[in-house]
């Protein structure tokens, strides 16, 4: 792979060579990614990939107007050719007055725990070594008539440069676990699931990840039916984490909400969520797969703090979304997660998000419910425009008299977001990462639950 230096060199011509083919603003990421991928189910690999991604994507302003252009490989060539179609595209556009200008020049934060060379130096054997031992921890119960295991690994080297002389590099290591097993009594069936995400390899990952998806499975197989009704749920940090990494990871996302499409339009300063909850964007955390020492357009990684004793207190801002208010970007430009990708403009979007923790544990927000439900898995989203969310609990529990009890059968869930929040009255103690989110269980008092009893 090319080192930093040489990818900076790369990008930092690239910028030049743009500015003086006519580009008033301009940035340039050139990046080489080397991955990993290996899917197993029921027992045997399905697929096994390992590819090499180099290239250089180029963005440029004429008159506001953007153009984007991306070349694979690191011709100068066609390095060359893809800065001229980016201000050919620029040339070509609409003049946009409501784009001020790209981040002022800022020197990159230093960030720990982006790149293990351990995880470095795994190999494809090491991978399908992986991927076979989850699903035999995973399918190690009688009950158990299959187990399906995924597991990605990703090394990346990064540059970006852009034309008020930001130019900065870095190295970014990921790896990504997923295991499902799948149980069978009679006529019964139930699939437990669970997985992890980090940017090392973290030891205890894989039979701990495997245990709770065989278990999870063996206990759906006890099912049961629930009437409708309103009742205090119980969220999982994985179900929480799904939720959560649409309706704030994208619902806060400032072009959105400029746009009017986001239920949270308007809300800035205002209460959406109960007074203990605290939400923080935060790139510096070690070894999350989010984290990065700079955004996609060289704003160094920072801390930034969404909701505040429940209070909305910011949206996520790049520089043109921020531009059109006359503040700072709040460095939320991403050019990709666990590796940045030079085949498109940044994105809004969050990069760790993490979810105040409180002082209960799972068992006593379990005693502290009478008649409840505990929802573990879903994989429906909340309609952004509404905040509106209505799903299926793919992987739900009953409670009654404070004991956990059998699956639920064919039960949805319904609450509108800021609801859902401004509900929560137990936050747990302990935290899991999931989807990019970082969060504790939560029990909110009352939600409109779906049965088939």
């Amino acid at each position: 792979m090319m080192d930093e230096a040489g990818l900076t060199d790369l990008a930092d011509d690239a910028v030049a060579l743009a500015i003086r083919s006519g580009a008033e603003k301009c940035d340039v990421v050139a990046a080489e990614t080397r991955a990993i991928s290996v899917d197993l189910e029921k027992g045997s690999v399905k697929q096994a990939n390992i590819a090499t991604d180099p290239g250089v994507g180029i963005r440029t302003f004429i008159k506001g107007s953007p153009g984007f252009a991306y070349c694979t490989g690191f011709d100068r060539k066609a390095i060359s050719s893809a800065v001229e179609m980016a201000v050919s595209l620029s040339r070509a556009g609409t003049p946009d007055h409501e784009f001020k200008d790209l981040p002022p020049l800022a020197r990159p934060r230093k960030v720990s725990g982006l790149f293990d060379q351990g995880l470095s130096d795994v190999s494809p054997d090491d991978v399908v070594r992986m991927v076979i031992e989850m699903a035999d921890i995973a399918g190690d119960h009688k009950k158990v008539s299959s187990a399906n295991a995924s597991a990605g690994v990703a090394v990346c080297h990064v540059a970006l440069s852009n034309s008020n002389g930001f130019s900065g590099s870095q190295r970014l290591t990921s790896m990504d676990m997923v295991v499902e097993a799948v149980a069978r009594d009679g006529e019964a069936m139930f699939s437990g699931y669970d997985g992890c995400s980090s940017r090392r390899l973290e030891p205890d990952a894989i039979g701990r990840i495997s245990r709770t998806a065989r278990e999870q499975a063996v206990k759906g197989l006890s099912q049961t039916k629930l009437p409708t009704g309103d009742y205090p749920v119980i969220i999982d940090p994985l179900a929480l984490g799904f939720i959560l990494s649409t309706a704030i990871g994208s619902g806060a996302n400032a072009d959105s909400v400029q746009r009017g499409r986001s239920y949270l339009a308007g809300k800035l300063g205002q209460p959406v969520a109960a007074s203990e909850v605290v939400m923080t964007d935060d790139p510096t955390v070690g070894w999350a797969t989010g984290s990065t020492s700079f955004d996609g357009e060289g704003v160094p990684a920072a801390p930034l703090v969404l909701v505040d004793g429940g209070v909305l207190v910011s949206y996520l801002h790049d520089s043109y979304t921020s531009g059109k208010e006359s503040r700072p970007s709040t460095g939320n430009a991403s050019r990709g997660g666990g590796a940045w990708s030079f085949r498109g403009a940044p994105m809004i979007s969050t990069s760790n998000l993490v979810v105040s923790s409180g002082d209960s544990s799972f068992e006593e927000m379990v005693r502290e419910t009478k008649e409840g439900v505990y929802l573990r898995g879903t994989w429906d989203y909340p309609n952004l425009a509404t905040g509106e969310f209505s799903g299926l609990m793919m992987e739900s529990y009953l409670i009654t008299n404070g004991e956990l009890g059998p699956a639920l059968k064919q039960a949805t869930l319904g609450i509108g977001m800021v609801d859902m929040m401004s509900r929560v009255d137990m936050l747990g103690g302990s935290r899991r990462t999931y989807f990019g989110v970082t969060a504790p269980h939560v029990r909110i008092s009352c939600a409109r639950v779906g049965g088939s009893g």
